[in-house]
């Protein structure tokens, strides 16, 4: 795959040039913005940008027809959640929610940036299912006006088949991180599959094992195998430090 903006500087100057232009925008013929959506046409991409604490969309490029057919102009705030497959759609909305309280801190602070990225899998219009990437950039700007605004990237990953049954999550201010994807990002934050991570869940929840395998049509074997493995891969001696540190970076 032909990868341009693979360091997302286009996104970044792009952003820097619709702030000065006062929210007016730029027009759909203005060559920044013809750029743009050849770049995110030719990376699988979806470029947005938002006032968070205004729940304003500001832009999003026509690549929001392609992968979910909604033209951009009809695009309603929480329109992508409402297309995650129900297995991720709790780790989705949690982290969508953990976005909306790093932009409130960093309005409070009247400085900073942070980044959050997340995959997910989605339905799209004609049924198929698509793995996506979603890596959020958040800063605090007085200008075109002081708030917090929200460069989105939402990226086609389904070529990157060891995402399939793994997940990433990423929240902290490393910039390094707000670029193309690849192994080594996708790694960063990469510990539980699916399966793992929907026994933590339940665990949560207060299920036993033996009701999780009553739940999932699993032996109870296989359930104590997927504990005593998320217990190495995580470093704890219990489930419950597990999940304590899960909900500390929100995804719990």
């Amino acid at each position: 795959m032909t990868v341009e903006n693979s360091d997302y500087s286009l996104f970044k100057d792009f952003f820097d040039a619709f702030s000065k232009a006062n929210v007016e925008g730029i027009g759909t013929e203005d060559p920044m913005m013809i750029e743009l959506e050849r770049v995110t046409e030719l990376n699988k991409q979806i470029f947005y940008i938002s006032d968070v604490i205004l729940f304003d969309i500001l832009l999003i490029t026509k690549g929001v027809h392609t992968m979910f057919g909604i033209e951009p102009g009809k695009v309603p705030q929480g329109f992508f959640l409402t297309t995650t497959i129900p297995e991720d759609f709790k780790r989705h909305q949690l982290a969508r929610a953990h976005l909306v309280n790093q932009a409130h801190e960093l309005y409070k602070r009247k400085n900073g940036t942070s980044i959050i990225s997340i995959n997910v899998r989605a339905n799209k219009p004609d049924g198929s299912c698509i793995h996506l990437l979603y890596q959020a950039f958040l800063l605090y700007s007085k200008v075109p006006y002081e708030s917090v605004f929200l460069m989105l990237v939402i990226t086609d990953i389904s070529e990157f088949k060891k995402m399939h049954k793994s997940f990433h999550f990423y929240s902290g201010d490393d910039d390094r991180l707000f670029r193309f994807p690849d192994d080594e990002l996708l790694a960063t934050g990469n510990i539980f599959s699916h399966s793992e991570f929907n026994i933590i869940e339940l665990i949560e929840e207060g299920l036993s094992s033996k009701e999780i395998a009553k739940k999932l049509n699993r032996s109870l074997h296989t359930i104590n195998t997927h504990r005593t493995n998320i217990l190495e891969k995580a470093g704890k001696s219990s489930i419950s430090d597990v999940i304590r540190e899960l909900k500390e970076t929100g995804l719990l």
